[in-house]
């Protein structure tokens, strides 16, 4: 879903920097415990180094385009 709505609107790409984290080899390193990352399939926005909203095992297509909205507003 997120390659898809990435792949429609070329401002996501633009605006956000997308960093994927294997949560399977990265669950107990802080790149996941600080953020207090729950489990697979966690989607965090973070801007201007702080958390704005994130989604956890979320397939909506609309909640997902509703995060990335956020990404690329001011």
């Amino acid at each position: 879903m997120l390659n898809k709505l990435r792949e429609s609107e070329p401002k996501y790409n633009q605006f956000i920097t997308f960093v994927l984290v294997d949560w399977d080899t990265y669950k107990k390193h802080e790149v996941t415990t600080s953020r207090k990352i729950p489990r697979r399939s966690t989607l965090v926005l973070i801007k201007n180094g702080g958390e704005v909203k994130r989604l956890v095992a979320q397939t909506s297509e609309e909640k997902i385009k509703t995060l990335l909205d956020i990404g690329i507003t001011k």
